[in-house]
């Protein structure tokens, strides 16, 4: 009797921990249109350089500076960007509204 109390206990631990860390781990994306960037920051923290935006109230991380450079104040994108518990907010592709293609041009 007690070693089933013992395995069913070991296996609530076992599925909650794993339910617990894959919740943490899944990584989901969105996308925002049609928005302004507000601000674009630029930090160094020991030695690593930071480059975030901020739009439609969220902070976005940018991981390339080349990227950041191109992006402007004020100016409307459609962004997709990837998020986990784990992960902040990390722009995936920025576009820049006005050079959006709406078909193929044939």
């Amino acid at each position: 009797m007690k070693k089933i109390i013992l395995y069913t206990v070991i296996g609530v631990l076992l599925t909650a921990g794993v339910i617990y860390y894959f919740s943490t781990k899944l990584v989901h994306t969105d996308e925002l249109h049609h928005v302004k960037v507000e601000e674009k920051h630029h930090t160094t923290d020991k030695g690593k350089e930071h480059y975030t935006i901020h739009a439609d109230g969220m902070t976005l991380i940018v991981k390339h500076k080349s990227t950041w450079d191109l992006i402007q104040e004020g100016e409307a994108y459609n962004i997709s960007y990837e998020y986990a518990d784990s992960i902040e907010p990390t722009i995936l592709s920025i576009v820049d509204e006005s050079e959006e293609l709406e078909g193929s041009g044939h």
